[in-house]
């Protein structure tokens, strides 16, 4: 294994880097001030180079470059590349601009490596992170991870020098590679073709240039390509980016904090940060100043913490950093000090704890970056940010509810603001409650409640959402026309999706969103899926409150298209289906009542189709009785006929479900055909006492379609005309107590509705 330091043409120094190591970007900097070089070339997206003037521009840390790709499978993947000050691609960039160098990235853009990558954070030590390898060295180093250990061997050190860091970076990063096994034919074709495209890079720069040239890559891949530039030209993988769309976006240490889940980053990058700042201002003791500041969190959050405890902690560090090697109390001496001097409870795996919550915040760090005002952004992303100036809704660093009431027009544009970014997936716009237009779940009050929060990935999520159109509205089609492109055979989504277009006020956009429904209404074999569909439509067709699409022809012609399906299906496809079925009559019976006229739809095809379903024993009773209570409700059979179906289903087992079907198709006839309710009662007496208490579940739930009020009209009609039924017994209770009873049954039906168990008015 040779040393990575320069090349034997003398002319290229590679830099091998853990990504956002302060230690490394202290080094890179001074070796480039140093050498001032032709060209520093640095792994990152190659399709970002026309705009590297951007970079040097007075942009307040951290960053990101935000990268977005339309795959050939019709998925949208998203892709960023952060810089803190502390990042050795920041330094390389800012100094290599500094000494009038070309600065060039070099890796293939995230359009080709989208579909064969997982890794969305790029500059990822993911790679020697995995295998078997780390552990065996970190053994024998006695770190804990891959954090530990590279603190052990790096950043530890104040005084390490560039030799030094070169040695051991290089070598750490190659030897894991090796142990790993993935050289040659053991390589992963993602990583061949990244390094072959690097090395191509790297060899025209060489080609084209005079004088020497900086080469800065992550340590995995150095080794690799030196030898691929020393092996001389080679084929190189196309370089992809077609289609993509990459920007500056503003990022958090909140979201660079590799223990919050990003996989490049370093754990508690506050840490990091302080360290950076202390030794670029020639100061020591970092981790005391950390203590003190964490003692003064703990007493902002009420957490006693005496100089006793402060003792404690600053000893168990010293004790701890000369026990592993360290030069001075470190990261992990300072975290394990604090847990193991000022926790007094008994910690439970995987449980958090509210003083180590509060020091993991503070070690995090709280840096928000924000992009100088010249920073070119796409069109949707500043017009994304006018209209929520205007509608008060932008983001803030505190948390705040805002609630919309849809019949206020100021309300319902920012409604539809909202609803529109919530569909383009930005981060920090949470609706939390209110009406539900895409469930018409007991629409009392067309009131909506948001939460609006600051995110870390917000303008990174508005840049990603630009790939689909400049603006909003353009945007927002595109994104649910994609969509809905990935449903297979399933009707009812997409009719959601079109609601979602009309809240996001995009619903005259939306014709490819509509052909694709018609597309799925016509190959969709589901009955209750293809009735659910029709239940969106005959709402923003026949009761649209606030959306302004009420009698639009283009949502007419989807709504016929689903009556026609769903009148075709409901014969052959409700076989051995219960309550999804009836629902799916119910929502077929309202669109011919509510739509047929206006529509011009065949009633009396419906009737048929009812009849047949009705007489075939092939179905379940549940759905016989839905036929035959539809027919009942159209008064396209009479009560007699009903009466006498009704000996059909006698037995115990088929009488409830039966009577469950018909009630929730006929409830409003029912309550005036006292015949059919006698009938009931003559069944019912002539059971015995076992077929009485088998009939009894299917019974209660049966008639639990009517209200207290219509279940007593029915005891009343059992009783007879020869005797005076008797009323029913007051309470004796106050009125406040019935207030209480009356405001918990409001809660109670709110609850229901929220977790979606309160139908519509057929069950």
């Amino acid at each position: 294994m040779t040393q990575p330091t320069r090349s034997a043409e003398g002319r290229v120094t590679w830099f091998p880097v853990r990504h956002h190591s302060p230690a490394a970007a202290r080094l890179v900097r001074a070796l480039i001030a140093e050498r001032r070089p032709a060209a520093v070339l640095i792994e990152g997206p190659s399709d970002f180079n026309d705009r590297m003037a951007q970079l040097a521009l007075p942009h307040r840390l951290p960053i990101a470059i935000a990268s977005s790709v339309l795959g050939g499978d019709g998925i949208r993947r998203g892709a960023i590349y952060p810089f803190c000050t502390w990042s050795p691609e920041w330094q390389a960039i800012r100094g290599g601009l500094a000494a009038g160098a070309e600065v060039r990235f070099i890796d293939q853009p995230w359009a080709a490596l989208a579909e064969a990558s997982p890794v969305a954070h790029r500059w990822g030590d993911h790679e020697l992170r995995r295998g078997r390898a780390l552990a065996e060295v970190c053994a024998r180093f006695g770190a804990d991870d891959f954090d530990d250990l590279w603190d052990t061997l790096v950043e530890v050190h104040p005084d390490l020098t560039l030799d030094d860091y070169l040695t051991r970076a290089g070598m750490l990063c190659a030897y894991l590679r090796e142990l790993n096994g993935e050289l040659g034919a053991g390589l992963p074709p993602v990583d061949a073709d990244r390094e072959a495209f690097m090395a191509a890079r790297i060899g025209e720069a060489l080609a084209r240039l005079d004088g020497e040239v900086v080469v800065v890559t992550g340590g995995y891949h150095t080794e690799a390509v030196r030898a691929l530039v020393g092996a001389g030209p080679r084929p190189v993988p196309d370089a992809g980016g077609e289609g993509g769309l990459i920007a500056l976006a503003p990022y958090a240490y909140e979201a660079l904090d590799n223990l919050a889940g990003y996989e490049a980053g370093m754990p508690n990058p506050g840490f990091y940060d302080a360290v950076w700042a202390d030794r670029e201002a020639g100061r020591t003791g970092t981790w005391e100043r950390l203590l003190a500041e964490v003692a003064a969190e703990l007493r902002r959050r009420d957490q006693v913490v005496s100089p006793a405890d402060l003792i404690a902690v600053a000893t168990t560090a010293r004790g701890l950093a000369a026990l592993r090697g360290h030069a001075e109390p470190w990261r992990t001496d300072l975290l394990d000090g604090i847990s193991g001097a000022l926790v007094k409870d008994e910690l439970t795996v995987g449980a958090g704890h509210p003083l180590l919550d509060a020091v993991a915040a503070l070690f995090r760090g709280g840096a928000r970056g924000a992009l100088a005002e010249e920073t070119p952004l796409p069109p949707l992303v500043v017009e994304a940010k006018r209209r929520l100036e205007e509608l008060d809704l932008t983001p803030g660093h505190t948390e705040r509810s805002v609630r919309l009431d849809l019949t206020v027009a100021r309300d319902l544009d920012r409604c539809r603001l909202l609803h529109a970014l919530a569909v383009l997936d930005v981060g920090g716009l949470t609706r939390t409650g209110g009406a539900d237009l895409t469930r018409r779940a007991e629409l009392t009050s067309l009131v909506e409640q948001w939460r609006l929060a600051w995110s870390p990935t917000f303008e990174a999520d508005l840049i990603a959402a630009s790939f689909y159109g400049p603006t909003i509205a353009e945007a927002t089609a595109a994104r649910l026309a994609e969509r809905a492109r990935r449903l297979e055979r399933a009707a009812e989504p997409a009719a959601r999706l079109l609601v979602d277009a009309c809240l996001a006020g995009v619903a005259d956009l939306s014709g490819e969103l509509a052909a694709r429904l018609a597309e799925l209404l016509a190959t969709d074999p589901d009955f209750a899926g293809v009735s659910a569909a029709l239940g969106h439509l005959v709402f923003l067709y026949r009761y649209d409150p606030v959306l302004g699409v009420r009698g639009r022809a283009d949502l007419g012609a989807l709504l016929a298209a689903a009556m026609d399906r769903a009148l075709w299906l409901v014969e052959a496809n409700t076989h051995g289906e219960g309550g999804r079925a009836v629902a799916g009559v119910a929502t077929l019976l309202e669109a011919f009542e509510r739509c047929a006229d206006t529509l011009g739809r065949d009633r009396d095809e419906l009737i048929v189709v009812l009849d047949r379903v009705a007489a075939d024993r092939g179905q379940v009773p549940v759905v016989r009785g839905a036929a035959l209570g539809a027919l009942w409700t159209l008064a396209a059979t009479g009560t007699d006929e009903v009466v006498a179906e009704l000996a059909g289903f006698a037995l115990p087992d088929r009488l409830g479900d039966f009577l469950t079907g018909l009630f929730q198709l006929a409830r409003e006839v029912v309550p005036r055909r006292p015949e059919l309710v006698g009938a009931v009662d003559q069944l019912v007496v002539g059971y015995s006492r076992e077929e009485f208490l088998e009939a009894l579940p299917g019974l209660r739930l049966a008639f639990s379609a009517f209200t207290p009020r219509e279940r007593h009209h029915l005891a009343s009609t059992i009783v007879g005309a020869d005797e005076e039924p008797r009323p029913l017994t007051a309470l004796a209770v106050t009125a406040e107590t019935a207030a209480a009873v009356l405001a918990f049954e409001a809660r109670l039906a709110e609850t229901l509705t929220v977790h979606g168990l309160r139908g519509s008015r057929h069950g």
